[in-house]
């Protein structure tokens, strides 16, 4: 897989997640028992850890210029 793919994949799992939050109403969250937040924060993490694969830490003290950089290419690249 290329940077390219990779970086493509990351910001459709991303945008991915954001939609499905957009989606959820906050009364729907705060009514969640507490097995299912359980449920949800593992899907979460889960999906972390999959990004993490695709872009493992290389001595980073933040990620977040690198998260903007990827965000940059995407708006560019209208993905």
């Amino acid at each position: 897989m290329t940077e390219n793919e990779k970086m493509i994949r990351s910001v459709r799992n991303w945008k991915g997640l954001g939609e499905e939050l957009d989606r959820m109403k906050p009364e729907e969250l705060s009514a969640l028992s507490r097995e299912e937040s359980a449920v949800r924060i593992n899907h979460v993490m889960l999906m972390a850890d999959e990004c993490i694969k695709i872009h493992p830490p290389r001595g980073r003290e933040c990620g977040w210029v690198e998260q903007q950089k990827v965000f940059s290419k995407w708006r560019t690249n209208r993905i």
